[in-house]
This record gives C-alpha cells, sequence and structure tokens, in this order.
C-alpha cells in the first residue's frame, strides 16, 4: 500500500507542471505614434515568459483591430484602418495551458486627416567650382517641424542623403568629376508631412586650368 501511495503522490507531482499556471508579462509598441489616414502602423507585443504560445489580441478601446501569433515571445499586426482621432492601443495575450493571460499597458496613436504638404529648395555654396574642391548642396523643406531625409540627385543619380534638422539638410560633395550637373533635392516625407522635390540647380565642376583662365582676366580688371 504504501509503494502504491508513493508511487501515485510521485506521479501526481510529475503531471503538476503541465497544469501550473505561469504568470506573463506584455508590453506593446508601435511604428508610428502620430500618422495620417490609410498610413500602416505596425503594432509589435512582446510576451514576456519562458515559451508561452498562442495569440495575441490588439485593442482599439474594446474594439479588436486583430490578432497575431506569438513567434519567440512576439506578435505583430498592421494597420491601416484607425480613423481620424486619438486611440487607446493595448495588446492583450490569451494565454494558454501554461502561462496566464496578460494585458500590456495602452498606447496612444494620433491619427491625421491628410499629409501637410512642403516645398523643397536647395541651394549650393558655389555656382562653378573646381574639380575636387568640396561643394555644399543645401535643402530647405517649407516646414521646421518636418522629419525623415533628404537625398539629393544629379538628374536621376542620386548623390547621397541626410536627415533632416529645422527644416534644413547639407550635403558635401568632392568627387564630382568636371561637367554640368543638375542638382535637385528630394524631401521623401514622413507620417504627417508629404513628399516634395525641388527645382533643379545647375551646378558647374571646372578643370583647374579652365579656372584660372576665368580668374585671372577678373583678378587683372579688378
Amino acid at each position: 500500500m504504501a509503494i502504491l501511495l508513493i508511487a501515485i503522490s510521485i506521479s501526481l507531482a510529475g503531471c503538476a507542471g503541465f497544469f501550473i499556471d505561469t504568470g506573463t508579462t506584455t508590453t506593446m509598441t508601435a511604428s508610428l505614434t502620430t500618422a495620417s489616414y490609410d498610413t500602416a502602423i505596425t503594432l509589435t507585443a512582446t510576451v514576456v515568459s519562458g515559451n508561452a504560445t498562442g495569440t495575441v489580441t490588439f485593442y482599439d478601446g474594446t474594439t479588436s483591430l486583430g490578432t497575431g501569433t506569438l513567434s519567440s515571445g512576439v506578435a505583430s499586426l498592421s494597420v491601416s484602418t484607425l480613423a481620424v482621432g486619438t486611440h487607446s492601443l493595448y495588446a492583450a495575450y490569451g494565454g494558454d495551458d501554461v502561462y496566464s493571460a496578460s494585458s500590456s499597458s495602452a498606447m496612444t496613436i494620433v491619427i491625421s486627416e491628410s499629409l501637410t504638404t512642403t516645398t523643397t529648395t536647395v541651394s549650393s555654396s558655389d555656382a562653378t567650382a573646381t574639380a575636387g574642391s568640396s561643394v555644399t548642396l543645401t535643402a530647405t523643406v517649407s516646414s521646421t517641424a518636418a522629419t525623415g531625409t533628404v537625398i539629393f540627385y544629379n538628374g536621376s543619380t542620386s548623390l547621397g542623403s541626410e536627415t533632416l534638422s529645422n527644416g534644413t539638410a547639407s550635403l558635401t560633395v568632392s568627387a564630382l568629376s568636371v561637367g554640368t550637373y543638375s542638382i535637385k533635392a528630394v524631401y521623401v516625407g514622413d507620417s504627417l508631412y508629404a513628399t516634395s522635390t525641388s527645382s533643379a540647380i545647375a551646378l558647374t565642376i571646372e578643370n583647374t586650368t579652365t579656372a584660372l583662365r576665368r580668374l585671372v582676366p577678373a583678378a587683372r580688371a579688378a
């Protein structure tokens, strides 16, 4: 009888692990917290646990936006149907046989009616320069609140990109060969401000001999 009781106890102890309700913690992040209508926002939930399985449901208040399946503790959902206004979003993990359900804190997402239009202009530190010298190209975007990057082009060829700061971005180039260039700047836009492209400006790169021929008469005249 004693042996039987011990065997039953061991058996129950071995099975107990399958029914342990292990606590979890869920957090949520969003790729954007402000966006215009129809912009896709990726919601990502992270469930802190050992090896939780199952699904996470993402909510806007009490309205379900959809679900994502956990993989290595992470589930994501892309949404682009949020109406204009302020939304309180959170993620709820439903739990499984071992791990208990948990919900994230709410996150505020603001959806604006439409993108704000912008205009972009570009200027150059020199209209004419010698080959190998540095020329600084500066783009100015009409809104100082705009964020993101500006790409500088010679025709359709990218010369490089820089990040906006207070409505301006500058790129210094020094590897331009002799010739005439058509320079423009393209602001790529962000979640609130629309993309815009500047008019093109001309930039001439001369060799040293040509530059001297042009400068010497001017110096003599002075």
